[in-house]
């Protein structure tokens, strides 16, 4: 496969955005795809469309697309940059119309391994079996975490008849979806979108006394292969199960008198502190993020629309971000997050990620990606939640957004000094 490098391909750009349809329209389309790494394999749906600045690969996360920044067309060769994710796809379409190509990271330094891509146009959608039973609705999962206070997960289901979209919910947030068929007597999924890679199997079973279980399976590029059971949250309390830790109960604050003191540099080099003027009377959220966290991407829009909602009455955000060290050093996908997100608030590089806790040492069991701080108009923390429930969540990421609103308006209604 020919290799082009990110210099080559961003000088390219203008010429991409010009790209006749002709050269263009053999890669337009749906396409199916699987990608292949040292562990696993994951089947994915992905599309490719003529968006307005160009050519656009789109994967999906449930039905949410995530479109590539840029592109270059070159006949049989398609390459596309996912620059928030630091990742390019590149591809090279066969004669037979297959695809084949990789998955990999834009840095000349990444460690993490490519992973093998192979496609071949989308044809009649799948069919799932008939006779899928009904396993909509909420799951206790019982397992060992290496967080605090976590032994359960929540395993929350939407399923339309044999089609079934599940998510997996954790101290640090979900999975994204992970969609499949009934087949064989399981539901088989995935989810490849960008900053995600994940296969589950799903399937039904029953406990000694009757109640109805789930076998789940759930495999990453990594870990091992992993099994659980998934139990109705009743039958878990009947069986003296632990249950799903409350978000908003995992991290704490070491002394709620204590002002929650920030002082870090923005990417243009600027110290940005918590003792600004822009701080100074406000109420404030404190958002720990990283630009290689899924769950931070999905966060990104759902901040953007509470600062546009709330800051004329008195709200500031800041991110405070860390990093691992190669990109703490240079951080191009940092910058690339800010510029697919475009967040109208500061945006910090804090340090690398196991510096968090040294370097905010007013937090307690800071251990998820992201983490949310509310703090009053007198600089003191009210209320801490840990992760960020997506869409894929269903009503937990409704009760977040009830949440966070609900904590605003009230720290909002209170005076300051």
């Amino acid at each position: 496969m020919r290799i082009i490098s990110l210099a080559l391909l961003a000088m390219a750009l203008p010429i991409c955005a010009l790209a006749a349809a002709p050269k263009t329209t053999p890669w337009l389309g749906q396409w199916e795809a699987t990608a292949t790494h040292d562990r696993i394999t994951v089947p994915f749906h992905f599309e490719v469309v003529q968006g307005a600045h160009g050519i656009e690969g789109r994967f999906f996360n449930g039905d949410e697309p995530i479109a590539s920044n840029a592109a270059i067309v070159d006949g049989d060769h398609l390459v596309l940059r996912y620059d928030a994710f630091d990742r390019v796809l590149d591809l090279q379409r066969r004669p037979d119309g297959s695809v084949d190509g990789s998955y990999a990271s834009a840095s000349a330094n990444a460690k993490a391994t490519p992973w093998r891509i192979a496609a071949h146009p989308g044809n009649a959608p799948s069919v799932a079996d008939e006779g899928a039973p009904n396993i909509d609705g909420l799951w206790i999962l019982p397992a060992h975490s290496k967080k605090k206070n976590e032994y359960a997960w929540r395993f929350i289901a939407h399923q339309d008849f044999g089609r079934l979209s599940a998510s997996v919910l954790r101290v640090g947030g979900d999975t994204g979806a992970l969609t499949g068929l009934w087949k064989d007597g399981q539901w088989n999924l995935s989810n490849f979108s960008g900053s995600r890679a994940e296969v589950a199997t799903v399937k039904p079973s029953r406990t000694a006394a009757g109640d109805v279980i789930l076998e789940v399976t759930l495999s990453d590029p990594h870990s091992d292969e992993a099994h659980y059971t998934a139990y109705r949250p009743e039958t878990a309390r009947k069986l003296g199960l632990p249950d799903a830790p409350d978000l908003s109960e995992h991290t704490g604050v070491r002394d709620r008198d204590e002002v929650f003191a920030f002082s870090f540099k923005d990417l243009d080099g600027h110290l940005v502190s918590n003792t600004d003027a822009r701080f100074r009377n406000k109420v404030v959220l404190v958002d720990v993020s990283g630009s290689w966290c899924p769950n931070c991407h999905d966060e990104a829009p759902f901040l953007d629309a509470l600062y546009r909602k709330y800051h004329a009455r008195g709200l500031e955000i800041v991110t405070l971000d860390f990093e691992d060290a190669d990109e703490y050093a240079d951080p191009a996908r940092l910058r690339a997050f800010v510029q697919r997100y475009k967040p109208p608030f500061p945006v910090l590089l804090a340090g690398v990620t196991d510096q968090a806790q040294e370097k905010l040492p007013q937090a307690v069991n800071l251990d998820s990606w992201p983490t949310t701080f509310f703090i009053a108009r007198d600089g003191r923390v009210k209320h801490v939640h840990a992760g960020f429930s997506a869409a894929a969540t269903g009503d937990f990421h409704s009760a977040i957004e009830k949440e966070f609103e609900g904590q605003i308006e009230t720290l909002l209604s209170q005076k300051g000094s």
